[in-house]
């Protein structure tokens, strides 16, 4: 008999990970995928469902929600604004000084023009349509082109008699059939 050669343990890991490997894409092509794809057939009218309920609901929310937060935003402008000159002037008491620096009504107005504008920028998001992802997607795939045909002549054209009547209410140039060629000529 010949001399059996001991495998390393690297060998042996291989043949283990190998069956593994196997035994797990038998899995995911046999049980795991067909479960998936049932589970997404079973949930898309469910999610369907609950988002067309939800977007009423979101919507008056965001409807409601949008007054209350520009109306809390111009409340702690108004008590920023009293804070400050609250300390303001409790610094000024406490340095010495009687008279705190006023402030340019320019500089003030410019303040609290810009507080007012963050605030309408948060209202309009907040009011903007709901389900909107942000995106626009289009289901048309377009038609491929017609094949060359075998002859290279250009169709004849046709000329429009002057005595077809024009429906001025319902015409359109561009879907109406071509009127039919008097066969006299």
């Amino acid at each position: 008999m010949g001399l059996r050669k001991k495998k390393t343990l690297l060998e042996q890991a291989e043949q283990y990970v190998g069956a593994a490997v196997d035994q797990a894409k038998d899995f995911v092509q046999d049980t795991a995928r067909p479960a998936l794809a049932d589970a997404r057939e079973k949930a898309a009218p469910v999610i369907a469902d609950a988002r067309d309920k939800a977007a009423p609901v979101i919507s008056d929310a965001k409807k409601k929600a949008a007054p209350m937060v520009a109306a809390g935003a111009a409340t702690v402008a108004a008590k920023a604004t009293d804070a400050k000159a609250f300390a303001e002037t409790k610094a000024a008491e406490l340095s010495g000084s009687n008279k705190p620096k006023k402030r340019s009504k320019i500089k003030t107005l410019l303040m609290l023009g810009a507080i007012g504008g963050i605030v309408a920028v948060v209202a309009k998001r907040l009011q903007a349509g709901s389900g909107d992802n942000g995106g626009w997607q289009s289901s048309y795939d377009p038609a491929p082109p017609p094949s060359p045909s075998a002859s290279t002549t250009p169709p004849p054209v046709q000329s429009v008699p002057d005595e077809a009547p024009i429906d001025e209410a319902g015409a359109d140039p561009l879907t109406d059939p071509l009127p039919e060629e008097s066969k006299n000529s």
